[in-house]
């Protein structure tokens, strides 16, 4: 898993007090200690604060004192093997990553320390839909089975989420479902467990959660099976945790462009025009995390979908939370969205 350098970086001429302080406001108990050019100096983990207060006993000292001014770094540009490789050749739990000028970029961090290796949390990846809005690409494909780059849209979610932790997938299959069984198979090619939702008609997103066998592990996380994500997850789980609540739903922001004035008006009185205004909210992301008791409300073998399991859920006054997604996102849901995205993927490629 990577985190990103501003969560977890702090100037290395702070006192040990102002470390100790935004270290007890991090889940990660590592700080990195940075200089005017955000280079990385030092890091400082809670076991060095320790060990610093019990030599100096005094918390007013510069933090670079008690930190290693001298860590092992790795470059931003290795993939998620290498990394993982260097953390057990170096038996770390992390190394902060750097660009060729030393300029502090993240951190890496080895993914069994994760909540979702912790706590077990499985996924639900919902892929049963018919893709109808992507014909004729879904004629004779599964919508998560389209390729960007040089995998399926579903390889790239399970790949995303394995290396944040996550080890236990239940995919809803439907349409063409054979053809996602045959590629994933158990998931042992891929470093994953996989099991399978089968729908013997069309569930939606919500009622393929009836299928869930009854030893499930909780909380767990829901995805759409059609969408890439880049947010850490881990972080969301927590905050749904945190909350108290019985179900937790990302959401993004969403700007819309109204290419017309907009004229605000009382009765018959004229007030103001709005100029081609741009107007934002906050969209449903597909990714969802619940607990036990969000259950309670999925009816047996029939469609429903994930706005109306929140709905009910707080009509009963089952409390409910969001958690807003910044990282990159994207949604393949129509021909131009899937082609936008077949084009980023080339990009980034090249």
């Amino acid at each position: 898993m990577i985190t990103l350098a501003k969560n977890i970086s702090i100037c290395e001429n702070s006192t040990i007090r102002e470390g100790l302080e935004a270290l007890e406001s991090s889940r990660i108990k590592i700080l990195l200690l940075i200089n005017e050019e955000k280079k990385l100096t030092g890091t400082c983990t809670d076991g060095d604060f320790r060990r610093g207060i019990l030599k100096y006993g005094n918390t007013e000292l510069k933090v670079s004192k008690v930190a290693n001014m001298n860590p092992f770094t790795a470059l931003e540009t290795l993939n998620h093997g290498e990394l993982s490789n260097l953390l057990k050749e170096k038996n770390l739990k992390h190394i902060p990553l750097v660009d060729k000028e030393g300029v502090l970029k993240g951190l890496y961090l080895d993914s069994n320390g994760s909540i979702a290796n912790k706590l077990d949390v499985p996924v639900v990846l919902m892929a049963g839909g018919l893709g109808r809005r992507l014909m004729p690409y879904t004629e004779h494909m599964p919508k998560p089975m389209l390729y960007l780059d040089n995998k399926p849209i579903l390889e790239h979610i399970i790949e995303t989420l394995s290396k944040q932790g996550f080890r236990r997938f239940y995919i809803s299959v439907n349409y063409l479902g054979h053809m996602i069984e045959d590629h994933f198979g158990s998931g042992k090619r891929f470093g994953v467990e996989i099991s399978y939702l089968r729908e013997n008609k069309r569930l939606g997103t919500g009622g393929a959660l009836s299928l869930l066998p009854q030893n499930m592990s909780y909380p767990f996380l829901i995805m759409n099976g059609d969408l890439i994500c880049e947010t850490d997850f881990n972080e969301f789980i927590d905050n749904h945790l945190t909350s108290g609540a019985v179900a937790s739903m990302c959401i993004r922001e969403h700007s819309t462009s109204i290419p017309f004035g907009v004229v605000k008006f009382e009765g018959n009185n004229y007030i103001k025009t709005d100029e081609k205004p741009t107007l934002k909210h906050h969209i449903n992301a597909g990714v969802y995390c619940l607990s036990l008791d969000a259950l309670s409300v999925v009816p047996k073998n029939e469609f429903y979908d994930m706005p109306s399991l929140f709905e009910d859920l707080a009509n009963n006054d089952h409390p409910c939370a969001v958690h807003i997604v910044r990282d990159s996102w994207i949604d393949i849901g129509t021909i131009p969205e899937f082609e936008a995205a077949q084009k980023l993927y080339k990009n980034l490629e090249n």
